[in-house]
């Protein structure tokens, strides 16, 4: 049965290198919803709005819905969105559970000063242009506590710190 992963936590905490390299090591599939409006909207048609966040990840969910359906994919990784918001999460919950795939949470942190130093040097692997210091902050100041089951991990001496014990706890998770 596919298992979809949600990738929650503020921008620059390391959520989608740890789903790149979590991928890497157990096969799967990795949506992220930066790379989906990078598709969708290319250059100037990118905004970064509630709505076009929301078409994205729509997106993504409905590929997962089809990769689930079709077992394509052991594992599928849905990153690119903080989940600050608990209807974020139910969302992609509620989809994975239409779909009859399980889902876990990884809430992905690190120290303050680590994300800052993250978000303020250039990353060519990450398409959104607005991800800074001062989003950062906008976020944490409003992100919701995560009120389903989760495995918290702090990637603030590295994402590959965390990998094996990301990989032991889906391979372990019923």
């Amino acid at each position: 049965m596919t298992t979809w992963v949600l990738l929650a936590g503020l921008p620059g905490t390391g959520k989608s290198t740890l789903a790149r390299a979590v991928a890497g090591r157990l096969g799967g599939a990795v949506l992220n919803k930066d790379r989906v409006r990078e598709a969708l909207f290319p250059g100037e048609m990118t905004d970064y709005t509630r709505e076009q966040d929301d078409l994205c990840v729509r997106a993504m969910l409905e590929a997962a819905g089809y990769l689930t359906e079709r077992q394509r994919a052991e594992y599928i990784f849905i990153d690119g969105r903080t989940f600050s918001k608990h209807d974020h999460i139910d969302e992609v919950v509620q989809a994975a559970q239409r779909a009859g795939a399980h889902w876990r949470i990884l809430h992905v942190t690190c120290s303050d000063a680590v994300a800052e130093a993250r978000l303020s040097r250039a990353d060519p692997e990450n398409p959104a242009k607005n991800r800074d210091v001062a989003l950062y902050r906008r976020v944490k100041a409003s992100f919701e506590p995560i009120a389903y089951p989760k495995l918290v991990v702090d990637t603030t001496e590295g994402v590959e710190k965390v990998v094996a014990r990301v990989c032991r706890w889906l391979l372990e998770s019923p």
